[in-house]
């Protein structure tokens, strides 16, 4: 026997009739989500109300998909903003004294990037542009003495 869920029925022309209930199951062998399946007796043929659900559903997809996108690419501008001692001194700029250092572990909960869980990262605006050559030798020199130690 034939078991769809409301939209794979849909997508041939047919809507569960009024008032059928249908059978909760899950929708595969790892038990993550659930559907409720419905047999030919429970549905009608309905090509119109089936193409408006199967509209609906395309339009709540790409509105999801466009947000993920968007979060996606924050994320993506604040990890270039986010970098450690070493990646800041290799680009020139020097973490200021009162930079906020915020633990890898800490932002990988934040967002899909990876970062290193024993490393620390403070935001550009907490870094400047050395005065000269003799600001950034002596930022290196700290780093080399003390590693990536705040101190």
């Amino acid at each position: 026997m034939k078991e769809l869920t409301s939209l794979q029925w849909a997508k041939e022309g047919y809507i569960p009739k009024p008032g059928a209930k249908g059978v909760e199951r899950w929708t595969n062998c790892s038990h993550q989500k659930k559907a409720t399946y419905f047999t030919p007796e429970q549905v009608i043929e309905d090509k119109e109300t089936a193409a408006a659900i199967l509209a609906a559903k395309r339009k709540e997809y790409y509105k999801t998909r466009k947000e993920t996108e968007r979060k996606e690419k924050d994320a993506a501008r604040f990890r270039e903003l986010m970098k450690t001692k070493w990646q800041w001194l290799q680009e020139g700029r020097i973490p200021n004294k009162d930079a906020r250092w915020r633990s890898g572990r800490e932002l990988n909960g934040r967002n899909g990037f990876s970062y290193g869980n024993d490393y620390c990262y403070c935001h550009f605006d907490d870094t400047h542009e050395p005065a000269n050559q003799a600001e950034m030798d002596a930022a290196i020199e700290d780093f080399r003495k003390n590693g990536n130690s705040l101190a």
